[in-house]
């Protein structure tokens, strides 16, 4: 029984070595390296290179000047007991407008960005779609960020890695299960995604690499 089961997941890993090498040589026959390879499966992405569910869209209007994100944020912003307990994450969203600060000297393409957010509570977990960004922005709006953020493009901009810093400028009381709760006077953090481009959308899904 146990020989079985050992072979089951031999079989497994070496389906996985396969997918991983396939991708790392497409890739390479590009010209580039891409962190996931986009030629391996979701399941795998997420077992072996640790990436989440899409989480956030991010566009950028004509001529690239400036732009918008909305998503999710990554488990719990306010890490103090008292709003924890019982709260579950995936309840707090954001929308965040930015103006370009920088380009990419080689292709032109943005390169940094500052803006802000807004965060918003939803009390029962909320029915979000990307493909309604509006939706991001109801419920109670519980603090606002200032943030700074960095793009690499890869893959002929279809692919964009961004790295986003934000800082808590306020923040106000919030109601959960007729409680009042407090967020901290002061919060930071620090995300990175990758996302690929969705014409769909108009814009990059990404998903979170700091699961």
């Amino acid at each position: 029984m146990h020989r079985h089961l050992l072979r089951i997941h031999l079989h497994r890993q070496f389906v996985i070595l396969l997918f991983i090498t396939a991708a790392l040589a497409a890739g390479a026959g590009c010209g580039g390296f891409v962190y996931p390879p986009p030629a391996i499966p979701d399941v795998v992405q997420k077992e072996v290179f640790h990436i989440g569910d899409p989480i956030a869209l991010l566009s950028f209007d004509p001529g690239r000047m400036s732009g918008r994100i909305a998503g999710e944020l990554h488990g719990w912003p306010f890490p103090h007991v008292e709003g924890s307990e019982g709260i579950s994450t995936g309840t707090f969203t954001y929308i965040g407008q930015f103006n370009v600060i920088a380009k990419s000297d080689d292709d032109g393409m943005p390169a940094g960005a500052e803006g802000s957010r807004k965060i918003y509570f939803h009390e029962t977990p909320p029915h979000l779609s990307l493909s309604e960004p509006r939706s991001y922005a109801t419920g109670q709006e519980v603090a606002i960020d200032s943030l700074s953020m960095s793009f690499t493009f890869k893959e002929n901009h279809r692919i964009v890695a961004v790295r986003l810093i934000s800082q808590q400028k306020s923040a106000r009381p919030f109601a959960y299960k007729g409680k009042q709760i407090q967020p901290p006077n002061q919060r930071d953090s620090s995300d990175e995604f990758q996302g690929e481009y969705s014409a769909d959308l108009g814009g990059y899904v990404l998903r979170s690499l700091n699961e």
